[in-house]
């Protein structure tokens, strides 16, 4: 007898999840859309207008993506500037 290994994903169908689509599919999609609109770096007030939500909405995504290790965010002043992680710029690369 001899043990069958298969790799991840083997039984789907690539063509059922268009590229891109994982992304919001792992995050949530407005979670996904904050890490896209991080990407060239952002304070909270700004991420919420980009992508359409409250500043406290923007402030928990930026929470969530911050401790997952996807955004840093840097205190310059009164100002929050949140930018990508190598592996947050990573994430948004595989999933462009």
């Amino acid at each position: 007898m001899y043990p069958v290994t298969h790799t991840p994903g083997w039984r789907e169908d690539p063509a059922a999840h268009p590229r891109g689509s994982t992304l919001a599919a792992l995050l949530g999609p407005s979670r996904a859309g904050a890490l896209r609109a991080v990407e060239d770096g952002c304070t909270t007030g700004e991420l919420a207008r980009r992508i359409g939500i409250s500043a406290p909405t923007a402030s928990q995504h930026t929470l969530i993506l911050r401790e997952a290790n996807l955004i840093v965010s840097t205190r310059n002043r009164h100002t929050v500037i949140h930018t990508l992680t190598p592996l947050g710029a990573a994430l948004l690369h595989a999933n462009a």
